[in-house]
């Protein structure tokens, strides 16, 4: 046997030695490592789309690109096909780092051509017709947007991170992930709204059991019908708080640091960065009518 024969050998040996998996096994295997490790909203986008896929492709050994292919291209829209594309890489990816698969058959496809719609940021009088509907709830979105935080930054709030001159906010990308910090300094306005909250427990927003809230999407959306405006979301107070960072003349690298975002260019392009610090920045924010 010549050298080239024994190293050709030597790999299909290697070859033989990969366990050979159904589609299905992968599927379980993927949800059970997912359901450890990652968010409840997130396993449960996995589980809806490894269900239809499990449907699809069922029992086969071998599921290639062309097979991958037809399924996004089955889908009406471009941002749904690349949203699920992107779980599909990731199912696949995880089977080949465990010896399951050989290749990633959805490795090289490219995401679809999608035309962005510009984010929905309310007007500054929607603004306020949505704070003086809310009622009660008034000052939780304020802290919204003195805070430029998401809602589950808020919901989660403890009174031990409250400082006289910042607070932090902690967020967590995956459950079994550490939490990520940062300090957002507190505005006069912030500073009197967190002064007027009576505590009734470890949280600063809580319910009447003293539990944090989870989601409150039902209540905003309430709250936009009664005040008569255009529906939007919690995300869309952070989009205002920055465009108002933004139109003040705040650096993108402050105004990245507030949102949280790991990469700049996540944060909008169209901030320039004109040399303000982080505190003179949230001392620009804010909204034309008393709390």
């Amino acid at each position: 046997m010549t050298r080239t024969q024994a190293i050709k050998a030597e790999k299909e040996a290697k070859k033989a030695l990969k366990i050979n998996r159904k589609f299905s096994e992968i599927c379980e295997k993927r949800l059970m490592d997912l359901k450890v490790r990652r968010t409840f909203r997130y396993y449960k986008e996995n589980e809806n789309l490894i269900k239809g896929l499990v449907k699809i492709w069922g029992g086969k050994n071998v599921i290639n690109r062309e097979d991958v292919e037809v399924y996004i291209n089955s889908k009406k829209s471009p941002t749904q096909a690349n949203k699920e594309l992107k779980m599909i890489k990731r199912l696949f990816q995880h089977a080949v780092e465990r010896d399951w698969l050989e290749t990633n058959p959805a490795k090289n496809i490219k995401l679809l051509p999608v035309s962005k719609k510009r984010k929905y940021i309310p007007p500054q009088e929607d603004i306020i017709k949505f704070m003086v509907s809310a009622g009660k709830d008034r000052f939780y979105f304020l802290t919204i947007v003195y805070t430029l935080a998401r809602m589950r930054e808020i919901n989660y709030l403890k009174w031990e991170d409250v400082y006289s001159d910042y607070l932090i906010l902690k967020t967590r990308k995956a459950r079994n992930s550490d939490l990520t910090e940062r300090r957002i300094p507190i505005n006069e306005i912030l500073k009197y709204i967190l002064e007027q909250l009576p505590k009734k427990g470890e949280y600063v927003f809580c319910q009447n059991n003293g539990k944090p809230y989870d989601c409150r999407k039902r209540l905003m959306a309430g709250i936009c019908k009664r005040a008569g405006i255009k529906r939007f979301s919690f995300h869309s107070l952070r989009h205002y708080g920055a465009s108002k960072l933004a139109e003040a003349g705040a650096p993108l690298t402050a105004i990245q640091a507030i949102l949280g975002h790991s990469r700049a260019t996540t944060t909008d392009t169209y901030l320039q960065s004109l040399g303000m610090k982080k505190t003179e920045v949230m001392n620009s924010l804010t909204i034309k009518s008393p709390p």
